[in-house]
């Protein structure tokens, strides 16, 4: 069982949501595209399409100033977290922080995108049979 050292790098930091107005409220997709390009050249981690995802939201630390763009995943429900340069983070459930009303919630790095990608659960297509809305058999050759 690898410790929290081993999957995390960094300390867990609080965000707010991202404001956006008007035009502004576009999703932001190319972070999640260029991970799902990367993970597609590797034979070790199961590989996916951004279309399998929705947009949720953009949490933002200023301090650190680092916008993260909450992905999840439209069978298995589960979050793919990314900043702009395509660092996965890990939602840190903290009841302490419910108490601040304008928390977005607390966010900490993952040591390697590996980690992430693991975590969608896309082996359950497998596994358990789940039933996939978007299959590879239909992605197109290279949506780049």
């Amino acid at each position: 069982m690898p410790t929290s050292s081993q999957i995390y790098t960094g300390r867990s930091f609080l965000t707010t949501y991202e404001s956006r107005r008007g035009s502004e409220r576009k999703p932001v997709w190319q972070p999640l595209e260029r991970v799902a390009k990367v993970v597609r050249l590797s034979s070790e981690l199961p590989h996916f399409h951004p279309g399998e995802f929705m947009y949720t939201a953009a949490v933002v630390n200023t301090r650190l100033r680092v916008r993260i763009h909450l992905y999840k995943h439209i069978d298995t429900r589960r979050y793919l977290n990314l900043d702009d340069g395509g660092h996965a983070y890990a939602y840190m459930p903290n009841p302490d922080d419910l108490r601040t009303v304008d928390s977005s919630g607390r966010y900490r790095r993952y040591a390697a995108m590996d980690i992430a990608i693991i975590r969608l659960d896309l082996g359950a297509f497998q596994r358990e049979r789940l039933y996939r809305s978007f299959p590879p058999e239909e992605w197109p050759a290279d949506p780049w």
